[in-house]
């Protein structure tokens, strides 16, 4: 009867011991759970950056697609400005004149026009009518000249600017090639973006150059159109975009230099390349892959 009793007594502490050791295991889950759920969209977002689904062929997940860079991270390489919206730039054609908005100055020179023009036909009147009969309000004339003479003095506005984020390329001591980043200003527009590319391919300025700035983009390459939707930038380049002198690496070079300066702006997260207004799905001999919209994480 004592044995039966110590064998009883011996099998309870075990299963004490597992009971508490699978509480602990849910426990554990439940926090592991509770970080993922809470980091998922961090860990999405380095997912996505490192393109570790496209390098392991595997199908990028839904979630990290849509995976959205934290504000920060955003904020510090987007441009305060809005880039152009869904309606089509054609630089081939004639640039459209800015609405001309009324002034209160041209408004009180108008109305003095006006009046001077009134004084001209009463003179006329004058000339016309007996001496006696000359108009006592005759004096009057010489006020509205004066008022006429103040107005047309205007003072013309200062040129307002912009500072957009422009990217070239540096070639260092060994031989590779690196992205960099640079704050220019600008003249402000109504086209940021045009105005942005166009630098881009012009190339870096005197002070930029100091600093070992030079653009990839191949020579004689214009920009020949450009719209915004959805988030995508549609850039049309002339035929010269397509070859580069620099082969292979410059071809990716030069695309990266757009890629990133279009999408520094807040409403553009990747840019589609026509060449001559075609859609062509490799650039250059090489074969560089442009048949889909770029993004950063396409370099």
């Amino acid at each position: 009867m004592q044995k039966k009793e110590k064998s009883e007594n011996k099998k309870k502490p075990s299963k004490k011991t597992s009971g508490i050791g699978f509480a602990i295991w849910v426990v554990a889950a439940l926090i592991i759970l509770v970080l993922f759920i809470i980091n998922q969209n961090k860990i999405a977002n380095n997912l996505k950056a490192t393109g570790f689904f496209n390098k392991t062929g595997l199908k990028t997940p839904e979630f990290v697609e849509k995976a959205e860079e934290p504000e920060t991270v955003q904020a510090e390489r987007k441009n305060e400005v809005e880039p152009i919206g869904p309606v089509e730039i054609d630089l081939n054609s004639t640039v459209a004149e800015t609405p001309k908005t009324s002034s209160p100055v041209k408004a009180q020179n108008e109305t003095a026009k006006k009046q001077q023009q009134e004084t001209i036909e009463v003179a006329k009147e004058k000339e016309t009518t007996p001496k006696t009969e000359k108009p006592k309000t005759e004096p009057k004339t010489e006020k509205k000249e004066t008022v006429v003479k103040k107005e047309v003095a205007v003072s013309t506005p200062s040129t307002k600017t912009m500072k957009l984020k422009l990217f070239f390329m540096t070639i260092n001591s060994n031989g590779t090639v690196a992205r960099k980043e640079v704050l220019r200003e600008m003249k402000k527009s109504d086209s940021p973006l045009v105005d942005a590319i166009n630098a881009v391919i012009s190339g870096p300025n005197a002070s930029e150059e100091k600093s070992g700035c030079r653009t990839l983009v191949s020579s004689g390459t214009k920009l020949i159109g450009a719209s915004v939707k959805n988030g995508i930038a549609t850039l049309n380049f002339s035929g010269n975009f397509e070859f580069n002198e620099y082969g292979i690496e410059g071809l990716r070079g030069q695309l990266q230099q757009i890629v990133y300066t279009a999408t520094a702006f807040p409403t553009v997260e990747g840019v589609q390349f026509l060449v001559d207004g075609e859609k062509k799905e490799y650039l250059g001999q090489e074969g560089v892959w442009i048949g889909t919209p770029l993004g950063r994480n396409s370099f």
